[in-house]
Order: structure tokens, then sequence, then C-alpha cells
């Protein structure tokens, strides 16, 4: 049996949770077994079904970790982030996985954590920092927003028109796998989504 089964709604937050997972020093936690799965309909998927999957899976993992991005799941206009995990939880709970799962929706998208580890994003872009800061600043006069606001509310737009737009680069799962292997964990635990994931996984391994 493997320590850990971890769900996701895409390749990129795949990508990006898998780097972190195998950084265990910096999570606080010890090495563990773990896969990552990601679910064909994405973000509804995870929402309607990512349960009912993950009880297939039960008798192979210890713990399972359900994410998925909170914008574009199919109820962000309907329900709060918490109240949708609750929901979800609530499934896994009753397909024996109580005590040993969580879930988490990602608010906005996973694209926020990015902006919690700017300068490992600058440098896997062959950049700096100063460099791509005029880029943002203009981006974020034209949608009528302050910067730091538009990191928040719309990290995903924001991050495709620096890689597209700026950069001219094409976006990739790998770009969020070396983004992840660079990042500072000090830093993406300023955003509350990860925060939660690494008290979670501190909770469930312990070094």
């Amino acid at each position: 049996m493997k320590d850990l089964l971890v769900y996701t709604a895409d390749a990129d937050a795949l990508a990006l949770m898998r780097s972190v997972l195998g950084r265990p020093d910096a999570l606080g936690i010890r090495s563990i077994a773990f896969d990552i799965e990601r679910h064909p309909q994405r973000d509804a998927g995870m929402v309607q079904s990512g349960a009912e999957l993950a009880r297939m899976k039960k008798g192979g993992y210890d713990k399972a970790l359900l994410l998925w991005d909170f914008a574009g799941c199919g109820r962000e206009h309907r329900m709060s982030a918490q109240e949708l995990e609750i929901e979800v939880q609530a499934r896994l709970d009753s397909y024996s996985w109580s005590g040993r799962s969580a879930t988490t929706a990602l608010v906005p998208e996973v694209e926020v954590w990015l902006w919690h580890c700017e300068p490992a994003l600058a440098k896997h872009c062959g950049v700096t920092v100063e460099a791509i800061g005029p880029c943002l600043n203009a981006f974020a006069v034209k949608q009528g927003k302050p910067l730091e606001t538009l990191k928040q509310e719309q990290p995903k737009e924001l991050f495709e028109h620096l890689m597209r737009e700026h950069l001219r680069r094409t976006i990739s799962p790998r770009d969020f796998e070396e983004i992840g292997r660079q990042a500072s964990i000090k830093g993406l635990r300023k955003c509350p989504s990860f925060e939660r994931i690494v008290g979670i996984l501190q909770g469930w391994f312990p070094p």
C-alpha cells in the first residue's frame, strides 16, 4: 500500500503537485510513496465524481487528497469553496475514506500558486522579477485592477499574458513542474490553499 493518492483536475496541477511532493524536507514531512492522477473531465468532473474515482482506489493507499480549481468547476456561482469541499468530503467519508482523506478547492485556480513563487517563475523563464514587472503592471492597468489584486483574482489570465504575449512562450505542464522544483515553499505557504495542503500533509506524514 502506498502512502498517498492525489487526484487533480488537470495536467498542470498534477505536474506542480508532483514536483512539490518530491521535496518532503521543504514541506516538513517524511518521504512518502505517492501517485497522482487527473480526472478526465477536469474541474467539474472532480466535483461530480472525484470521490467515486477515489473509492475505486481505496485499497491501495493510506490517504487521499482531492484538488480542483474553484473557477470553472461549475458550482462557483452557487456555493462557496468551503461548502463545496465539505460536500465532496462527505462523499469521500461515505466511501470509507473518513479520517484519511481531504479535499481542497484552489481559489480561484492553481495558477494563483505561481504568483507566490514569482522568483522561481521568472528564473524558469530566463528573466528576472524586475524585468517582467513593467509587462505585468501594464496588463494590470489595462484590466483596471491593482497588480496584486489581479494576481489573486485572475492568476491564470495574468500568467498566460506573460508567457504567450510578452515572452512568446507556449505553456505546458513541464513549466509547472520546473517552477515547482525551484519554488520557495515558504513563499508558497503564504497562499491559503497551499498552506492548507501543507498542514494536511504534515498531519498525515510527520517527519
